[in-house]
């Protein structure tokens, strides 16, 4: 589904926040919260991140919306994936949302 106008924004801007942290991501079969997201910060977005449980198992990583709990709430806003095994760094991960949330 493409993104409004304002969530591109919104999605912009907890990037350029999360660019200056250093993310500590769960490889979890289900959607996990990444730690330091700093959510508080994030205009109301939380990262969260998760393994495929079959074959490739490729490593997700998205934004999502956060309830009063702050908790995720799925579906994520913007997801893209990694290569199975591989650990991404926190600049790799914004660099690939931001081209997803750009090309939403």
């Amino acid at each position: 589904m493409p993104l409004s106008n304002a969530d591109k924004k919104r999605c912009l801007a907890a990037l350029d926040i999360l660019a200056t942290k250093t993310l500590h991501f769960d490889w979890g079969t289900s959607w996990a919260s990444i730690h330091d997201g700093n959510t508080s910060q994030l205009g109301g977005l939380k990262p969260g991140s998760r393994e495929d449980s079959t074959a490739p198992k490729l490593r997700w990583v998205g934004l999502f919306n956060s309830g009063s709990n702050k908790r995720l709430q799925p579906p994520p806003l913007v997801q893209v994936s990694f290569a199975a095994g591989t650990v991404p760094t926190t600049a790799q991960v914004v660099e690939a949302l931001r081209a997803a949330v750009n090309a939403a």
